[in-house]
C-alpha cells in the first residue's frame, strides 16, 4: 500500500514538473516566434505571457504562475520593473481586494452568516410556507454568498439543510433535500457576484477596466445582479417544482425551535457593531454612483478616496474602536481570511491586460478583426446572449477567473467595433462565470456538490444542466434590458 502511495505521489510530482515546464516555455517562449499580423512583436510576447499565465492557473497552481508573468512582462522592456510592481500590487482594484476579504473574514468570524440565516427562515410569514420557506432561504444563501464567499455559505446552508431534512423526516434520495441542498450551493456561487468587490467581479471588470480605460457603473451593475438573481432563484424553484414534483407536506410543521436553540437568537454588541459597518460599506461605495453631480461634501469625499479608500476607512475604524477591550478587527488575525491567490490572480492580470490594450501590441486590431463580422452581424442583444453561453460552458470545466479574462478581451473587441454599451456584456460574463457546478475542475462549489452524498452524480446531472441553462437565460436576458 505504502509503495502504492508512493508511486502515485512520484507521479503527480512528474507531472507537476513537466506542466510547469511546459507553462514557462509558453511564457518565456512564445515570444520568439514570428509574428502573425496585426500582431506585432511585442504582442507576441505578451500573448506568450497570458496563455503561459492560463496554462499554469489550469493545471498547476495560481501563486506562482502569476508571479512568473510578472517576471516575464518585466523582461519585454514594455514596463521596468517598478511600473509592473505598480500596475499589479499597487493597482486600486488589487488593494481593495485585500481589504474586502478583512472586512467579509470579520463578518463570518463573528458568526453573523449563521445567525441572518437562522433568523430569515423562521419567521411567521415564511414557516408553514414551504416554497416561501425555500425561496426565502436560498436568498439568504445568495446574499450571505456575496457578502462572505461561496464555500463558508455552503457549509451553513447544509448544516441548516440537514437539520430541516432530519426533522421533516426526508431521506437521501428524496426529491426537496436535493432541491434545498444543491440550491444553496447553486445560489451561494450566484450570490457571490452580488457585491461588485469581490474577487472574481473586482478581476473580470478590472481587466475591462485595463482594456477600455474606463470602469463599469455600478448603479446598473448592482441592479443587474440583484434582479437576476432573484429571478434565477425563482426560475429554479419553479423548474425545481415540476421536474421533481417533492412532498414538501411535513414542512409545514417544521419546529422553529430546532433551528434557533433554547435560547433563541441573540446578537451581541460586536455583532451589532459588525452588522451596521457591513451596511455602512454598501451605502459608502453605492452613494458616488447614484449621485454622481452631486457636490454635498459626503458625496465629494466619498468620490475623492473612491472604492478603496472607502473599504480601508471602515477597517480603519473597526481596528480603532474596542468592545469590552478588543477592538471589533484583530488585523493580524484577520489578515488569515485573505485569499492571496486571488490577489496574484489579480495582480498579475491587471498589467498583462494592460499591455494587451495597448496598440503597440497590435491587439486591438487583431481583435477587431476577429469580432467585427460577428458584432456586426449580429444584434447587441444576440451577442450578450452568446457571450453568456460562451462563459456558462467554458467555467464548468475551467476556473472562472481565467474564463472572465478570456471573454473580456472579445466585450472590448465588439464595444470597439459596434459601440455597443459594455455594461450587459460585462454583467453577463461575470455572473455566468459563476455558473460552474458540474465538473469539480470548475470551482470549490463544483466538487463540493459533486462530493455530497444527499446529491449523488446521477441526481446532480438531472437538475444541474437545467439549472446552468436556466440561469444562463435569466441572466443575459436581465443584462440585455437594463444593461444595453
Amino acid at each position: 500500500m505504502a509503495a502504492d502511495l508512493t508511486a502515485t505521489e512520484k507521479n503527480r510530482n512528474v507531472k507537476y514538473y513537466i506542466n510547469s515546464a511546459v507553462c514557462l516555455i509558453i511564457m518565456f517562449g512564445f515570444g520568439y516566434l514570428p509574428p502573425i499580423a496585426p500582431i506585432t512583436v511585442l504582442g507576441m510576447q505578451i500573448l506568450g505571457i497570458f496563455l503561459g499565465m492560463v496554462y499554469g492557473w489550469i493545471f498547476v497552481g495560481i501563486a506562482w504562475p502569476s508571479l512568473a508573468g510578472l517576471i516575464a512582462l518585466m523582461q519585454t522592456g514594455y514596463m521596468t520593473a517598478g511600473e509592473v510592481i505598480k500596475s499589479s500590487f499597487g493597482e486600486a482594484n488589487v488593494v481593495l481586494m485585500f481589504f474586502i476579504f478583512i472586512f467579509c473574514g470579520t463578518f463570518a468570524h463573528y458568526g453573523l452568516s449563521r445567525i441572518i440565516a437562522v433568523w430569515s427562515i423562521t419567521r411567521k410569514m415564511v414557516l408553514g410556507r414551504p416554497w416561501v420557506f425555500t425561496f426565502v432561504f436560498l436568498m439568504v444563501m445568495a446574499f450571505l454568498g456575496g457578502v462572505t464567499s461561496a464555500t463558508p455559505t455552503i457549509v451553513i446552508g447544509w448544516s441548516l439543510a440537514y437539520v430541516i431534512s432530519e426533522q421533516c423526516g426526508f431521506k437521501k434520495g428524496d426529491s426537496y433535500p436535493l432541491i434545498l441542498i444543491f440550491g444553496t450551493a447553486f445560489v451561494a456561487q450566484i450570490g457571490d457576484c452580488i457585491i461588485p468587490f469581490k474577487s472574481i467581479p473586482l478581476l473580470v471588470m478590472g481587466v475591462y477596466e485595463s482594456l477600455a480605460g474606463h470602469s463599469i457603473p455600478l448603479g446598473p451593475y448592482m441592479l443587474i445582479v440583484i434582479l437576476a438573481t432573484v429571478l434565477c432563484i425563482i426560475v429554479y424553484l419553479l423548474g425545481a417544482k415540476m421536474i421533481f414534483k417533492p412532498d414538501m407536506s411535513s414542512l409545514t410543521d417544521l419546529d422553529s425551535r430546532s433551528l434557533v436553540g433554547d435560547d433563541g437568537i441573540k446578537m451581541n454588541r460586536v455583532q451589532k457593531v459588525v452588522l451596521f459597518f457591513l451596511v455602512m460599506l454598501m451605502v459608502m461605495m453605492l452613494l458616488p454612483g447614484f449621485f454622481p453631480n452631486s457636490t454635498f461634501f459626503v458625496i465629494a469625499f466619498l468620490k475623492k478616496i473612491g472604492s478603496t479608500g472607502i473599504c480601508i476607512l471602515l477597517v480603519m475604524l473597526m481596528c480603532l474602536i474596542r468592545i469590552d477591550g478588543a477592538p471589533i478587527i484583530d488585523f493580524k488575525k484577520m489578515v488569515g481570511n485573505v485569499e492571496w491567490n486571488s490577489i496574484l490572480l489579480l495582480a498579475a492580470a491587471i498589467p498583462v491586460a494592460n499591455a494587451m490594450s495597448n496598440e503597440a501590441s497590435g491587439f486591438p486590431a487583431a481583435l477587431k478583426a476577429i469580432i467585427n463580422p460577428l458584432a456586426t452581424n449580429t444584434s447587441a442583444f444576440v451577442f450578450v446572449l452568446l457571450i453568456g453561453l460562451a462563459a456558462t460552458l467554458i467555467t464548468n470545466v475551467m476556473t472562472n477567473g481565467p474564463v472572465g479574462m478570456i471573454l473580456m478581451a472579445a466585450v472590448f473587441a465588439a464595444t470597439q467595433s459596434v459601440g455597443m454599451n459594455p455594461t450587459a456584456a460585462v454583467v453577463t460574463v461575470v455572473m455566468c462565470v459563476h455558473i460552474s457546478v458540474l465538473f469539480p475542475s470548475g470551482s470549490s462549489t463544483a466538487a463540493l456538490i459533486n462530493g455530497n452524498e444527499w446529491i449523488g452524480t446521477k441526481r446532480l446531472w438531472k437538475i444541474g444542466p437545467m439549472s446552468c441553462i436556466s440561469a444562463w437565460l435569466v441572466i443575459s436576458i436581465v443584462a440585455g434590458i437594463f444593461g444595453l
